[in-house]
């Protein structure tokens, strides 16, 4: 099932704590993953992964990490349309991943969330690293499924302390 934002947010309440959410940064090619802790607070890389025979790899990684929601970067435009060849194909993706996943009893959600410049943003932080030019193309797809995955954490616990406080707190 494929949520949108508010939606998330009345959930989001009832899993923090108890599931994880799993960011999946989708590419023709590889796939980034990312985790979050229990209390989704901290956005981990998990791994990369081939886009091709991955669904089984993705259930075993959901079971095995208790993943209760899943978020999908997609390619949003500068204007914040969804539009093109690579979001249907994103989309096209999600729809076969929460099929797959229901004819297998796996009780999972997904959301979709911009990921524009993440992969950038990413090259960036690890440009900084001191790892070989080989070793950050190998990890680039995770590193971008961390930020895109920061974003959407950030975005729910800012959410979740508005609906509780009635506002953001000011900073001191």
């Amino acid at each position: 099932m494929i949520l949108d934002l508010s939606e998330v947010s009345k959930l989001s309440g009832y899993i923090i704590g108890l599931k994880r959410a799993l960011c999946i940064d989708y590419g023709d090619t590889r796939i980034g993953l990312a985790i979050s802790d229990l209390e989704w607070k901290i956005a981990s890389p998990l791994k990369v992964i081939k886009s091709r025979g991955v669904f089984q790899e993705l259930f075993d990684i959901i079971v095995t990490h208790s993943v209760g929601i899943v978020i999908v970067g997609v390619p949003v435009s500068l204007g914040g349309d969804r539009a093109g060849m690579q979001y249907e194909k994103v989309q096209k993706f999600v729809n076969k991943l929460n099929e797959l996943a229901k004819r297998g009893g796996i009780n999972i959600s997904s959301v979709f969330w911009d990921e524009r410049f993440s992969t950038v943003a990413a090259s960036r932080f690890l440009e900084e690293s001191v790892l070989s030019r080989q070793k950050r193309n190998q990890h680039i797809d995770k590193v971008a499924a961390s930020f895109i995955l920061h974003g959407f954490l950030e975005y729910i616990h800012q959410a979740i302390q508005i609906a509780v406080r009635g506002g953001p707190r000011a900073s001191c």
